[in-house]
């Protein structure tokens, strides 16, 4: 009977042990909420440079938890930095908002851990999200800079293949690369001519304009130059004093020596300034020079057609009295710059024209200040104006802070192999009232022969590839090579026809 009393008390023991044990959870406790974080727009994966990084709950949770920086973390993955930032709630949302602003196509890595339910239970496990920074303004970096010989601004820039090429500087300086802009060589110098213009026929013959003063006799005159032995010396073609010679079109001829155009200003006989072009034929030693009726007209550029047929002179008329206002003035030539016929269709608001550049035999763009491009049919004197439809950065004006950004384009040129490739280039101003200047250079590319523009971008300029200086000249070899060049010796080359959009990590700097 004791054993079986015995028996009896452990089986009732080991039962209410189990029954004590299976009462650990309380039926009536609260059932874990499942708090897996989500964006709070699902797919939202691109963010502004300080743009909020928003998360929504599966339900609800222990807001402490949430804010607490340890539990959630914003990785630069570009840098493997920690991005500061502040928490906070909106609502039912959870925003991290960083300091300050990223890059551009900045990668970002966000992981929440430790975040507590209602109840302080916690997340199963870690949840990582993937983003990014937006797309900068421009995203086709396909220019890259060359080493610079020089600080002076540069005024002309000519190749004759992917390796050879000369430059020429305002204070009169020619320099040579024959690595593709690698580095270049000081050839010339001459301090008593200022304002060149270089281009080259081949690598042993370079033709340039500028402003010579003989020797410091004559300051008023201007002359074309030619060189024969590589850029070494470039004794004088031609001068015309008094004159203004500023631009030079030269076009290579199969078994002949080149012709070429120069645009510019003379003096008519009542001393009043004109427009003024030059035709010269190095294989006939022949001038041709034109020299506008309209008193008060300045040249800015003379440009020759593909195959020589056409030619347009472009510059300003200044009208009013007191302070003068300069608009727009063209000429046209359908023989080869001999001689021109004024444009009288172009638009009465146009300002002064700066630049231009053929499109194709018959076509040209002329460019100007505060955004203009118009494009020209030189057989017709028809005139179209291009705009924000065709993709040209207008210029505008603040009226609440009075900053104004102002584009002025000096350059087109097209690839002789395809003329559906071509830019334009220039430069911006950015005014502030109270504070210095801004001005930066401008590129823009086609690729449906003028029709519609981009704009480019230099890789890694700063303020995003778009802070490098302004841009005077321009040489395109083909599609595939192209080289730009302007002020504080700055030079830039594109050596392929692939589109160098930026990818992610391509900004390290918010500049």
């Amino acid at each position: 009977m004791r054993v079986t009393s015995l028996l009896r008390s452990v089986a009732g023991l080991v039962l209410a042990t189990l029954f004590l044990g299976g009462c650990d959870k309380d039926p009536n406790a609260p059932v874990p909420t499942v708090i897996t974080p989500k964006l709070a727009i699902p797919g939202d994966s691109v963010i502004s440079r300080q743009g909020s990084i928003r998360v929504l709950f599966a339900g609800p949770i222990n807001r402490a938890t949430a804010l607490d920086p340890g539990n959630f973390t914003v990785i630069n993955t570009c840098t493997g930095l920690p991005v500061p930032g502040s928490l906070r709630f909106s609502g039912d949302t959870l925003v991290f908002s960083p300091s300050q602003a990223l890059p551009f196509l900045t990668g970002l890595s966000v992981r929440i851990q430790g975040v507590l339910d209602e109840n302080n239970n916690a997340m199963q496990q870690p949840v990582i999200f993937r983003l990014r920074t937006e797309n900068p303004p421009v995203s086709d970096v396909s220019w890259e800079q060359l080493a610079s010989p020089t600080n002076d601004f540069i005024a002309g820039v000519s190749f004759v293949d992917r390796d050879f090429g000369m430059i020429s500087t305002n204070s009169g300086g020619v320099y040579r690369t024959d690595n593709g802009g690698a580095s270049f060589a000081a050839l010339y110098k001459n301090l008593d001519v200022t304002g060149t213009t270089i281009r080259l026929a081949s690598r042993d013959s370079a033709y340039l304009v500028g402003t010579p003063s003989f020797g410091g006799s004559t300051f008023s005159a201007s002359a074309l130059f030619r060189s024969i032995d590589g850029g070494h010396t470039f004794p004088v073609i031609f001068s015309q004093d008094p004159a203004t010679m500023l631009s030079l079109a030269l076009r290579k001829r199969t078994g002949a020596a080149p012709e070429m155009v120069i645009g510019g200003s003379t003096f008519l006989s009542s001393g009043q300034q004109a427009m003024a072009a030059w035709r010269y034929d190095q294989q006939k030693d022949s001038i041709a020079r034109f020299v506008a009726a309209e008193a008060g007209t300045f040249g800015a550029m003379a440009e020759l057609s593909p195959n020589g047929a056409n030619a347009v002179l472009v510059g300003g008329q200044q009208i009013g009295t007191g302070v003068p206002t300069a608009v727009a003035a063209a000429y046209r030539s359908t023989d080869g710059g001999r001689t021109y016929t004024k444009v009288t269709t172009l638009p009465s608001s146009a300002p002064r024209l700066r630049g231009a550049g053929f499109i194709d035999n018959t076509r040209a763009l002329l460019l100007g200040d505060t955004s203009t491009v118009l494009r020209l049919d030189v057989t017709t004197g028809t005139v179209t104006a291009l705009g924000p439809a065709q993709g040209i950065p207008q210029s505008t004006l603040d009226p609440a802070t009075g900053t104004q950004l102002t584009y002025n384009f000096v350059r087109a040129a097209f690839a002789p192999d395809d003329r559906t490739v071509g830019w334009i280039i220039g430069f911006l101003v950015r005014r502030v009232p109270g504070q210095a200047d801004v001005r930066r250079g401008v590129i823009l590319i086609t690729r449906d022969g003028g029709q519609t523009f981009t704009r480019q971008a230099v890789s890694n300029a700063p303020e995003n590839g778009l802070g490098f200086p302004e841009l005077f000249d321009i040489s395109v070899l083909n599609k595939n090579f192209a080289v730009v060049a302007g002020d504080a010796g700055f030079i830039a080359a594109r050596k392929s026809d692939t589109q160098n959009f930026a990818g992610l990590c391509s900004f390290r700097t918010t500049e």
